[in-house]
């Protein structure tokens, strides 16, 4: 049984673009998954605080043998860890890495996590560039149920790195981690 995994990295602190795009290459080289579709690594201009601006990318990871959300959210804590992440209570800003599970994809459309508004600006901008058609219709509906048009919430945020980009470098390091993790075992 597979599953497509919907997942939200975001960075305030230290090197940003290349914490999310290492952190999106590590999750890409688990056994078993392949990338289904990915945002452009975008700022948001809503949130100050005393880091950076705030930068997301988003991934829909396919996972030939999918783990449990449990699992793969323990996992997210270890790359995070791997990161300099210092889990704090209080979620304080800034975080060099933060990673979560939104939900899963199948052909019937997302199953959200209960903690994870997909309505939410800095979300809905990221999955709003997954060209992914089961995800486009529940965003469609999402917009008619809220009265909302998400051209309207594109305002905060910038472009820092364009969906080309991030897909390519994605893969090759993907690739590149597997090697050496073979080579390593081998």
């Amino acid at each position: 049984m597979s599953a497509t995994a919907l997942i939200c990295l975001g960075a305030s602190d230290g090197p940003r673009a290349e914490n999310l795009l290492e952190a999106g290459a590590q999750l890409l080289a688990e056994p078993g998954t392949s990338l289904a579709a990915v945002s452009g690594l975008y700022g948001d201009r809503h949130y100050l605080h005393t880091g950076d601006a705030t930068l997301n990318l988003v991934l829909a990871l396919d996972w030939r043998d999918p783990p449990q959300p449990q699992a793969l959210e323990r996992r997210f804590k270890r790359i995070e860890a791997g990161f300099g992440r210092q889990r704090d209570p209080r979620r304080r800003m800034p975080v060099p890495l933060d990673i979560d599970l939104l939900g899963a994809l199948d052909a019937d459309g997302p199953r959200w996590q209960p903690r994870y508004d997909p309505g939410r600006g800095y979300l809905f901008h990221g999955l709003s560039q997954l060209p992914l058609a089961p995800l486009q219709a529940a965003l469609d509906a999402l917009q008619r149920q809220r009265g909302f048009r998400g051209e309207d919430n594109a305002h905060g945020f910038y472009a820092y790195a364009g969906v080309g980009f991030v897909r390519r470098y994605l893969i090759e390091r993907a690739a590149q981690l597997r090697d050496a993790g073979q080579r390593e075992a081998g």
